[in-house]
């Protein structure tokens, strides 16, 4: 048991300990007369006794409170029951403390052994409570409701907002509704027995402005069980200048220039007819001369549209021209792809492919839906970015960096084929993520980029700013500064973090530019629970299999000794000392 003693507050023991040796040698230094007889050995002994009586009064000690075998259990929120039970039949001296938020998890005393954390597990800003310990994490089920989520929060007017999420056991009858600002419904979708069930729900944005839409669910009956927000903000269209070059006229180029035209975008068609005629097509935009490529003469376009014999024909200085343009001027180029693309590859950057059968696919957004394609996919590299990938996880259109601009491609073919067979929706989809992704981007003084728009009332918000200003200073919309940090490797970025408190939409601006400003929306935790359960579930599960991997050294919870049985030994001590010269014997 001597060995278990622990001190409280380590940091005293030298002090103290140097401070009970000085008093107890001028003690013997007091004693120094009778140096050499028996009294004066009993006297500095009992002194001795009596010092480290109230030097170890001082240092609190402290013993273990629990066994070397007994476990402790984390209860968090959504734990299993019977899982505890088991535990405790196995265990049968489990100690179990409930978990909050923020909040020390065991007091003032430490754990040790084996730390059973059940339920959804510890939010992320309190691992660090549990950083030496061995951890067994026992994950609870994934909770009922929609666990996954995704959709762009920062769309267009006249585009599409496209709301597609996974729910976790659900209920036949019920049904999610997707409603608008207002309250009024604008899609929705029934659910059906089983474990897990994808959805997607979708309308037209119509107007520009920051809205807040709701998922909600609603039983067989009608009645709302859960409604959570959806923020978006919708801006207006800015029209691109598009320049569409073809060897000769093609199915695939009539219903796309036909679709870029009506969504407003300046577009330029240029198709061979015979060796030395061309055919030239204005759409929104004035006449041109458009002759080789030159510099100056892509200058004015976002994006260059080029199918393979094209491509593959270029002259020396109209390719080199065309590198330039998308090297230094950020321009975009998507190559349209034929049977020859996949053999005989001579574009501005190579694509590789890997070859197979299928000649149909879908689109993850939109499984169900089959569209004809090469009998080839993108081999995935690491410079390789997917615009598109299939429900298998295949990417089928993708583009790469060449110095400021891109370079896309995709192994689809014949898309007007949704046209066709009424697919609208799907079909403009598919270009306007291609179109969007790959032409030039306007440069931006500043730039935010943001994960996601959605926070946490009085929880920690992130986000990353770009920007050429040496000490840019943000502010929220109460005036209040907020700190950020410099990143280490790339100047012109800054990471920031904020507790926003005010629910509803937040603003953060830039003092040196009013117009750099990012809009975000702030909720509580009532809201999205099954997903922010399984959220924190996935991260308790990697952060503790990290944390397992690694040797940990266990500390024993503690529990101070009573003083009082050292106070008596010290008043006897000190008693002895004092009484023993006043009767003139020992």
């Amino acid at each position: 048991m001597i060995e278990d003693i622990t001190f409280l507050h380590s940091n005293w023991i030298t002090y103290i300990s140097i401070g009970a040796i000085v008093l107890w040698l001028v003690f013997v230094w007091k004693e120094g007369s009778d140096f050499g007889k028996r009294r004066f050995w009993i006297r500095i002994t009992v002194a001795l006794f009596a010092i480290m009586s109230i030097a170890v009064i001082a240092l609190k000690p402290a013993l273990p409170i629990l066994g070397k075998k007994t476990k402790v259990a984390i209860l968090t929120s959504g734990y299993d029951t019977k899982q505890l039970d088991s535990l405790k039949k196995v265990h049968k001296r489990l100690k179990m403390f409930p978990y909050k938020a923020n909040q020390p998890i065991f007091g003032k005393v430490n754990t040790s052994d084996t730390v059973f954390v059940l339920g959804q597990g510890l939010e992320s800003f309190d691992f660090w409570q549990l950083e030496n310990y061995k951890v067994d994490y026992v994950k609870s089920d994934v909770p009922s409701g929609v666990v996954r989520f995704t959709y762009d929060h920062s769309r267009v007017v006249g585009e599409q907002l496209q709301f597609e999420g996974m729910y976790n056991n659900p209920k036949k009858g019920n049904r999610l509704i997707l409603e608008g600002p207002g309250g009024n419904r604008l899609d929705s979708i029934a659910l059906e027995s089983g474990k897990k069930q994808s959805f997607q729900l979708a309308t037209h944005l119509k107007s520009v402005g920051t809205y807040t839409f709701s998922l909600v669910e609603k039983d067989s009956l009608g009645a709302v069980l859960s409604q959570d927000p959806i923020p978006v903000t919708v801006k207006n269209r800015k029209g691109l200048r598009i320049l569409i070059v073809n060897s000769f006229p093609t199915f695939e180029t009539k219903y796309l220039k036909n679709y870029l035209a009506e969504m407003g975008h300046e577009v330029l068609v240029k198709s061979r007819i015979t060796r030395g005629k061309y055919k030239f097509e204005y759409f929104n935009m004035d006449r041109i001369l458009m002759g080789t490529f030159s510099e100056k003469n892509v200058a004015p376009f976002d994006l260059v549209m080029l199918d393979v014999a094209t491509a593959n024909n270029l002259g020396r200085s109209s390719r080199t021209a065309l590198t330039n343009s998308i090297k230094q001027n950020g321009l975009g180029l998507f190559i349209q792809p034929d049977d020859d693309f996949f053999r005989f590859r001579k574009d501005m950057v190579a694509f590789d492919f890997v070859k197979e059968k299928s000649t149909e696919t879908n689109l993850m957004n939109s499984p169900k839906i089959k569209i004809t394609k090469y009998p080839f996919i993108f081999k995935d590299q690491f410079q390789l970015q997917a615009i598109h990938k299939n429900d298998t996880e295949h990417i089928v259109s993708a583009y790469k960096h060449l110095g400021k601009g891109k370079v896309g491609t995709t192994v689809l073919e014949s898309t007007y084929e949704l046209l066709l067979n009424g697919k609208t929706t799907e079909y403009q989809q598919l270009w306007s993520a291609i179109i969007s992704t790959i032409s030039k981007k306007e440069s931006a003084e500043v730039s935010w980029d943001k994960h996601s728009i959605l926070a946490i009332k009085d929880q920690s918000y992130t986000f990353i700013l770009r920007t050429a200003i040496s000490e840019p200073e943000i502010k929220t919309e109460e005036g209040y500064r907020i700190a950020l940090r410099s990143d280490i490797d790339i100047s012109n970025l800054w990471h920031g973090t904020t507790y926003p408190k005010k629910p509803g939409w937040n603003r953060l601006s830039m003092a040196q530019d009013t117009t750099a400003v990012l809009e975000y929306f702030v909720t509580d935790t009532t809201t999205w629970k099954s997903k922010s359960g399984y959220d924190n579930i996935q991260r308790n599960r990697r952060h503790f299999d990290r944390a397992s991997t690694k040797n940990t050294k266990q500390i024993s919870p503690l529990a101070p000794i009573n003083p009082i049985g050292f106070y008596i030994f010290f008043l006897l001590c000190m008693g002895y000392l004092w009484l023993v010269p006043k009767i003139g014997r020992e």
